[in-house]
């Protein structure tokens, strides 16, 4: 990401509806975790740093750590006031093994070459019960300028990144969909969009003025307890809880969805 779209995150991200929807998407599937005594999280891509600063907000008693190979990126998150800040690209995690209960990789595994070797690298930094929480743009259908803008080398199927999951070494304890609400609508404006040869050059940020905002994340809210009890039915992205499959204890309180689809 160019420091342009990074400072463009840093000033929105905090509040905007996408961002912080996600947020409550994660804090809600990952809440007993969150609990655990002397918690060791690490945030790889974090950006200008609000997932850290929320986790360290969720879990009080954690070490938070976030990671990105972007030094404009760092100085932001010190910014906010994240203590531990390490610039490194994804793909090389500087951790121990057994060292970390829960890795955070929201919208990152797509940007990589070899998203499977990421994984693996995470399963080996995990300690028993420890976990990866994982966020990633979904319809390889949907592909538009949008995701050239952001690097994207891909969009999962749910399919896919339960094989992906899989084949890295994992055990799945959630996987579904996230942001229903805006899939028909940014379906319609992509196709349109592509129909008539007439793609943005800019990501698709949808900012919204305050009350649509606050309304879109009320939204949000109500969709992140649906996923959690029983599974939204589509979605633009996808979500998923993974534990190694060598570690054996787990500490999840919720049911992976029953959804179906791609």
């Amino acid at each position: 990401m160019q420091d342009r779209e990074l400072t463009e995150m840093h000033d929105v991200e905090v509040g905007h509806w996408w961002y912080a929807g996600k947020r409550v998407l994660f804090r809600r599937l990952l809440g007993e975790r969150l609990r655990q005594p002397s918690i060791r999280i690490l945030d790889v891509g974090g950006g200008t740093g609000a997932v850290a600063v929320d986790l360290a907000s969720a879990a009080p008693q954690a070490w938070v750590c976030t990671a990105d190979r972007s030094g404009t990126a760092a100085a932001f998150a010190r910014d906010r006031g994240v203590r531990h800040v390490v610039v490194t690209d994804a793909g090389a995690i500087p951790f121990d093994a057994d060292s970390l209960d829960l890795v955070i990789a929201f919208d990152i595994i797509e940007h990589l070459d070899d998203d499977a070797a990421m994984l693996r690298d995470v399963a080996r930094v995990l300690r028993p019960g420890g976990a990866v929480a994982i966020h990633v743009p979904a319809w390889p259908s949907l592909w538009s300028r949008h995701d050239e803008i952001l690097e994207h080398k891909r969009r999962y199927t749910r399919r896919g990144l339960r094989t992906l999951l899989d084949r890295a070494g994992f055990r799945i304890e959630y996987l579904g969909w996230a942001s229903a609400s805006i899939f028909l609508p940014a379906m319609v404006l992509r196709r349109v969009r592509r129909l008539l040869g007439a793609e943005s050059e800019q990501q698709d940020e949808f900012s919204l003025p305050g009350p649509l905002n606050r309304l879109m994340l009320a939204v949000y809210r109500l969709e992140s307890a649906i996923a959690a009890r029983t599974g939204l039915p589509f979605g633009m992205s996808l979500a998923a809880i993974a534990t190694p499959r060598d570690h054996g204890r787990s500490y999840t309180n919720i049911e992976p969805t029953r959804a179906t689809g791609s």
